[in-house]
């Protein structure tokens, strides 16, 4: 029976790491995301002028 609860203490411990670090990827694309778009803005406000 310990077995058993080693093996689901691993799985659960892969998936929460493999679950922060999407989120960890994820927070970094949207702020890179984020300076892209404003770059844009800026772009196109300096073609307007």
């Amino acid at each position: 029976m310990m077995e058993i609860h080693g093996k689901i203490f691993v799985v659960a411990v892969a998936l929460a790491v493999i679950f922060i670090g999407l989120a960890l990827f994820l927070f970094y694309l949207e702020r890179r995301l984020k300076r892209l778009e404003r770059n844009v803005d800026n772009l196109e406000q300096d073609r307007s002028i």
